[in-house]
């Protein structure tokens, strides 16, 4: 007994920790880096999970089927940093979708019949460790990709072989079914949103989610998906997911400023472990189902509500925002305390924590110097005040190599108040800079500007991040030019030099302006590369995602860099100069097929 639910709780780990890291994260990051459409893609695979949830609980669930689903979810990751078409990348997504609906649905289903709350508990918080621990946090999209996987696979593996009828407890409904819906609805659809704004702005991903603050978060995930599992066995199980509601509203809080960041950074990961085993042990212990067929319906119709329609509504109306808006607070606290009073599980000690929330919530926005809406606006006068003027410009001119560098001409460059043109051009053109530089190496560029470009006379702007306005002058550089992204990624796709000759100097010039992220010997080990969204990529032993189409496509690559990560351009440098630096970086990979050779 005690192996099948060991094994059941590896299952466990293995099916959450795929959608995590993999569904969750990588897969949006694989489809922003190749330039796709994000919303449609993600649409595709809430569609197609919520679609594959109905379709095994209509046919029954079977073990069969769930090692079907693991399967497919295998493929699709394995293939994902592959898809470089809206065709591969819609495919992926279908796959994606079928397969962790499938599994989902079906593992929640059978869980009861394989082992206790306490084995739930612990298989979601080992899923959700692992995805926290640095070597697998800290990879590239396509490394986590493969990652994801890996823990299909091992799903595949460890999947129990036989099964027991004998509940732990009887099955019981603590609340109406729609009340349940809705509150989880309700504490996905504000995770998902949270947890995408921290991991794309750089300051709050620092504070909380910061190289070393990831084996803490590991930690924290698993001691609290335990505690969740055992709490969940022992009380009124309603106020487990209520009080994962108010971490998480105390932490999406303090996460927005940075006296209290620290703080979110403790709760956040308590509050997501706490709701999601409630989540994943509600259709087969607390809504009043016995037989399969009928926990089957449930947890699709839970997962396909709270699940994918909550977290693609989060992830869709954060996917612009630089911090958490008190609103999505307010709204996702008056829905799950409407459900706790439809469903006279409201004690004055859940009352009590939510009147300090809200408190929490109404102070903190009266505190602060300005409302966060303003970044922007507030980014352009530290631009202005800075004398950013002086040596950028914000004007592309017609029919010049600007066109080719800065992005397409604007035709609202004399419409701004102030006019922004600039007085002279010593540093490159800023019109279009948000869709070719990311909000990370913007901030590093500001911080050591010497250290990406030797020699050049800009000085460091540190001082700035000290308090909020280097924040501000980034989120202003990166609403510049946001709807010229498309434009961009076509050229980005399309160069190709006039002439293949070369100036050589290739090392010399990969370690003026490659090595400070790539490292002097090209294996992702540079100075800076610790402080990126993600490590830089290894030109010596791979993997090539995004260059695999060979020499033209690395050309394209070191000229225009890759829009929508931390790849910048070379949009200065001659084509000769690319020229070389692609010759150089072709050797590297050369060398090492090579030496793998012998």
């Amino acid at each position: 007994m005690r192996g099948l639910a060991w094994r059941a709780s590896c299952l466990v780990a293995a099916v959450y920790g795929y959608f995590l890291i993999f569904a969750q994260f990588a897969w949006v990051e694989l489809i922003r880096s190749a330039g796709g459409q994000e919303k449609p893609m993600l649409g595709a695979m809430a569609v197609a999970g919520m679609a594959a949830g109905f379709w095994i609980a209509w046919k029954g669930v079977t073990a069969g089927k769930i090692r079907i689903g693991l399967a497919l979810a295998a493929l699709a990751s394995a293939l994902a940093p592959l898809a470089d078409g809206m065709m591969s990348m819609l495919t992926v997504s279908i796959l994606t979708g079928i397969g962790v609906g499938m599994s989902t649905v079906g593992l929640a289903t059978l869980l009861p019949s394989w082992c206790g709350l306490f084995w739930v508990g612990l298989g979601t918080g080992v899923g959700y460790a692992c995805c926290n621990l640095p070597i697998v946090f800290q990879q590239s999209s396509a490394h986590q990709a493969w990652i994801g996987s890996v823990f299909a696979v091992v799903g595949l593996l460890v999947f129990p072989g036989n099964q027991n009828t004998h509940h732990e407890e009887p099955p019981r409904r603590e609340i109406p079914f729609v009340s349940v819906l809705v509150l989880f609805t309700a504490l996905v659809w504000l995770d998902s949103a949270a947890f995408f704004i921290i991991q794309h702005a750089v300051d709050l991903k620092s504070g909380t989610w910061g190289s070393g603050l990831l084996w803490r978060n590991a930690a924290l995930h698993l001691a609290a998906a335990i505690a969740s599992g055992v709490w969940l066995k022992s009380c009124r199980r309603t106020f487990v997911p209520a009080s994962a509601w108010g971490l998480l509203a105390v932490a999406a809080l303090a996460v927005n400023h940075e006296t209290s960041r620290s703080v979110a950074g403790w709760l956040y990961p308590v509050g997501v472990s706490l709701y999601s085993v409630a989540l994943v042990a509600w259709p087969g212990w607390f809504s009043g189902a016995r037989a399969q067929h009928s926990i089957g319906w449930r947890a699709a119709w839970l997962f396909a509500i709270a699940g994918w329609f909550g977290s693609a509504n989060g992830i869709g109306m954060a996917e612009t925002l630089q911090r958490v808006p008190v609103t999505f607070i307010l709204i996702s606290g008056v829905c799950v305390l409407g459900v706790l009073v439809s469903s006279n599980r409201l004690s004055w000690r859940v009352l009590t924590a939510a009147a300090i929330v809200w408190v929490v919530a109404f102070l903190g926005e009266k505190k602060a110097d300005v409302p966060e809406t303003d970044s922007v606006a507030l980014g352009k006068q530290v631009y202005l005040a800075e004398g950013c003027i002086h040596c950028h410009s914000q004007y592309v001119r017609p029919g010049s190599l600007d066109e080719l560098n800065w992005g397409p001409v604007r035709t609202d460059s004399l419409k701004g108040k102030p006019v922004v043109i600039g007085n002279r051009r010593q540093g490159p053109d800023l019109t279009d800079v948000g869709a070719r530089r990311s909000a990370t190496w913007l901030k590093l560029h500001f911080i050591n500007p010497q250290a990406f470009s030797p020699g050049s006379p800009m000085p460091s702007y540190a001082y700035l991040f000290k308090d909020r306005r280097g924040d501000d002058l980034v989120h202003y550089l990166q609403a510049n030019g946001l709807d010229g992204m498309t434009d961009v990624f076509q050229k980005a796709m399309t160069w190709q030099p006039e002439s293949s000759q070369s100036a050589g100097r290739g090392a010399e010039l990969f370690q003026n302006h490659c090595a400070v992220c790539h490292g002097a010997s090209g294996k992702g080990d540079g100075e800076m590369s610790g402080l990126l969204t993600k490590a830089p990529a290894n030109l010596v032993d791979g993997p090539f995602v995004w260059s695999s189409a060979g020499t033209g496509r690395i050309r394209q690559i070191i000229k225009f860099g890759i829009p929508g990560t931390d790849m910048p351009g070379h949009e200065t440098l001659k084509d000769e100069q690319i020229v070389a630096l692609e010759e150089f970086v072709s050797c590297l990979r050369k060398l090492a097929s090579e030496t793998g050779r012998e």
